[in-house]
């Protein structure tokens, strides 16, 4: 609680909250840092519009001392969702294709090596990567949509799933018509486990369900997939669950 208030009235630009709070990541469950870092990364805002990298640079100062996945879930929420549009924008525009090039790679190059190789970090990427070879090709670029995330996760093949089969191909209607809670079922089925909603349960506003063992809830409106990790609730993607259900047995 006292280490908290180091956060009031804290600036992005004022390296003394993290000089304060980063020695301390090895003393703190994760559970209760990530609840800090959360509090922290409240204040940060990303323009990739805006090619002055002051803010950008005082986000990835603390990629060091935020778990990976909640560093991820920073940017693709506040980074990326701009930063395609940007990169949309000049692609409509008839630019030179060397220099959006030489653009996408700076800023993937601005990323620190853990976060570069995360799976929904290099995901964002190849999304703004598709798009430039669109335009190389002459071909009508897209932007992604909202539900590009959930596009991913129905195209990934599934943790323990030898070679190709998609998500699609566990039934039902075609991908573009599956919610996300609709994936995450068929997901369950696949793997020979029961996906039910627990009566009562309710966090956040959203309906929890049982994956197996395991206790999730689906965020419709960003697309997201949540897994209760003791008191915690940890942002997660399909390929986790049967591995975490497996763990859960044991």
């Amino acid at each position: 609680m006292k280490l908290s208030m180091v956060l009031d009235d804290w600036l992005p630009s004022d390296a003394s909250a993290y000089t304060i709070l980063s020695p301390w990541k090895t003393v703190f469950d994760p559970a209760s840092w990530e609840r800090l870092m959360r509090f922290a990364l409240q204040e940060f805002q990303i323009n990739p519009a805006n090619q002055k990298l002051d803010q950008f640079y005082w986000v990835m100062s603390w990629a060091s001392a935020i778990p990976i996945h909640l560093m991820a879930d920073l940017m693709e929420r506040f980074f990326f969702s701009k930063w395609l549009q940007v990169l949309y924008h000049w692609l409509c525009s008839n630019p030179n294709l060397q220099e959006v090039h030489k653009w996408y790679v700076g800023w993937k190059g601005l990323l620190p090596t853990e976060l570069q190789a995360h799976e929904n970090i290099r995901y964002q990427f190849s999304l703004g990567l598709e798009m430039i070879d669109r335009a190389i090709e002459g071909m009508e670029v897209v932007l992604p949509g909202p539900r590009a995330n959930l596009s991913h996760i129905k195209q990934r093949p599934a943790a323990g799933i030898g070679g190709t089969t998609k998500m699609d191909d566990f039934g039902g209607g075609g991908a573009a018509e599956m919610t996300l809670k609709e994936v995450v079922e068929a997901h369950a089925q696949h793997h020979g486990l029961i996906f039910k909603p627990k009566p009562g349960r309710i966090h956040d506003g959203h309906q929890i369900y049982g994956y197996g063992k395991l206790s999730i809830y689906v965020d419709p409106i960003h697309e997201r997939l949540y897994v209760q990790n003791e008191q915690d609730w940890l942002l997660t993607n399909l390929d986790n669950l049967p591995e975490m259900h497996n763990s859960s047995l044991q």
